[in-house]
């Protein structure tokens, strides 16, 4: 006799637990795309830039202002400056803070900041993270639950032929 309503209301509760409390926090991001990066093999040094610090075996303001001049001219050219400060075995300390001081002056006439380079991180300071968001009661769930289970309790119980039907008592 009690045997409907117990399988009713664990069919009810395992229907119920299946449904997942927040359906859009259950969505995938996406995937990061990765981040195509040329290498520094691939950039050809412009025999303009090796007789520049040829011309220059002491570095300084000149060496600077010709680096300068070169990148604005041509900002292409601001990678190969860079690979052959990296790769030149020549170059001593003057050479390398004229041509860093240079390539600096260079970006500033260009309007080139930090966050512009691209996949270089630039550290910035941490946000606050966004508050969560409200918490939302499932009640579909619940109405659905409380429906199929005052359905099947009224199926066992208002047509059970064990139970006679109501006969009023006259006085």
């Amino acid at each position: 006799m009690l045997r409907s309503p117990i399988s009713i209301v664990c069919s009810v509760a395992m229907l119920v637990a299946q449904v997942s409390p927040g359906f859009a926090q259950n969505l995938a991001s996406p995937p990061a795309a990765p981040v195509a990066l040329s290498p520094a093999d691939e950039v050809a040094i412009s025999p303009s830039i090796v007789d520049a610090f040829n011309a220059h075996p002491k570095g300084g303001d000149q060496l600077s202002k010709l680096i300068e001049d070169l990148v604005v001219g041509n900002p292409k050219l601001a990678p190969a400056v860079v690979k052959h400060l990296q790769t030149a075995p020549g170059l001593n300390k003057e050479q390398r803070r004229a041509a860093f001081a240079g390539l600096a002056a260079a970006l500033n006439r260009l309007g080139v900041k930090a966050a512009d380079l691209g996949p270089v991180p630039v550290y910035k300071a941490p946000t606050a993270p966004p508050p969560p968001p409200p918490v939302e009661f499932p009640y579909l769930p619940l109405l659905l639950g409380a429906v199929v289970l005052g359905g099947g309790l009224c199926a066992v119980f208002c047509f059970d032929d064990d139970n006679p039907p109501f006969v009023p008592v006259s006085p």
